[in-house]
This record gives C-alpha cells, sequence and structure tokens, in this order.
C-alpha cells in the first residue's frame, strides 16, 4: 500500500492494535474539525457530539477488521456523515451560518445600522438561494466554503469524481449569481471568500 501520509497511516496502525494513546490522539486530532464537519447536516450539537463519541466507540470495537488506511480525516468525514444520516432524525438539511463577521452591527451610528441590516439581508438572500439547491450542491458548496477542503477530499468523502466536484462548484455559483443583482454580487464573493466561522 502507498501511504501518502505516514503519520496517518501509522496512527491508523496503532489505533487497529487497540493502543489507548492512540485513540485518545485521535480525538485531540479530530473532534474539532469533525464537530464542524457535523453542524453542516444537523442544527443538533448534542447529537453530533453523540455520533462523534459513537464513531470512536466503534472504531475500538471493531479495530481488528478496519482496513489499512493513510487518511483518517476522509475517513472518519465519510463515517460521520453516516452516523449522522442514519441517527433516526427524518429530515436532513444542510446547515449555513447567517452570522456573517460584520463589525459595524455593533455601531451606536444610526446610518450604519441601517447599512449594516442591509448588508445583513443581502446576506441571508444568499444563503436562501443556497437553500434552493438540490441537496448534493449544497453538500459539496458548504464542504468547499466552510471547512475550506480541496477539491480532492471532497471527492472522496462523497464518492465522485475532482471533476464532479468542481463542475458542481461552478454550477451553484452560476445558478445563484443569475439570481443576484449587481449589488449583490460582492456578498457572494464575500461568501466564497471568507466562510462563517464554526462553532
Amino acid at each position: 500500500m502507498q501511504k501518502g501520509g505516514d503519520s496517518d497511516y501509522f496512527l491508523w496502525k496503532r489505533i487497529k492494535s487497540g493502543n489507548a494513546e492512540a485513540f485518545q490522539e485521535l480525538y485531540k486530532l479530530y473532534a474539532d474539525i469533525l464537530f464542524s464537519f457535523g453542524t453542516i447536516f444537523t442544527k443538533d450539537h448534542e447529537l453530533v457530539k453523540d455520533c462523534i463519541h459513537d464513531l470512536i466507540f466503534d472504531l475500538y470495537k471493531y479495530r481488528k477488521n478496519l482496513a489499512d488506511n493513510d487518511n483518517i480525516r476522509n475517513y472518519l468525514f465519510k463515517a460521520l456523515k453516516r452516523k449522522i444520516q442514519t441517527s433516526g432524525k427524518k429530515s436532513l438539511k444542510l446547515v449555513y451560518s447567517e452570522n456573517m463577521s460584520n463589525e459595524s452591527l455593533h455601531s451606536d451610528s444610526v446610518a450604519e445600522q441601517e447599512h449594516a441590516d442591509d448588508e445583513q439581508m443581502q446576506m441571508k438572500r444568499i444563503n436562501r438561494l443556497i437553500d434552493q439547491l438540490p441537496g448534493k450542491q449544497k453538500e459539496i458548496l458548504n464542504l468547499k466554503f466552510q471547512l475550506d477542503m480541496p477539491y480532492h477530499e471532497i471527492a472522496v468523502v462523497m464518492d465522485i469524481s475532482v471533476e464532479s466536484v468542481r463542475t458542481s462548484v461552478y454550477r451553484s455559483i452560476k445558478s445563484i449569481r443569475e439570481q443576484l443583482d449587481t449589488k449583490d454580487l460582492l456578498f457572494l464573493f464575500i461568501f466564497m471568500r471568507n466562510s462563517p466561522k464554526m462553532l
């Protein structure tokens, strides 16, 4: 097997052997990014935490059956996504934060406050347009711009080709752009360049 990531490869080997310190290391390395990933799919933060804990427990329980792995993050993303989707929730919706940072929101100036409110409304409009995209397109867009994942890693998580990922992102942005006024295009650019801060 080609070891594209030596650190992941050897950490995974230790996990397969049941090394307790390896599981602690795994949790410290990936708990935060897994939580951010999980909140893309559900607003229930406690559910995400439970699914992460269950995932770590399953890794320990079935460690002897694990295949070799040199990209732990992608493996964990796919496993957590499956756990959330099978958690008994009937409705699974992508979550888009409407809390884009805006310093002027705290201004005492009425004029500045009105301007800030207008900007917030424009960002909400963009979020609504994103929410109207097909499910897979929304998911890919979130992985790209909220988690800043490269195309090849998105392809692994989604089980599609890199070219399909690129095409999906292009079509999503094109669809949103065509429904925006010229003055709103700046906020689409802000969304693309400054993704919301995850909890």
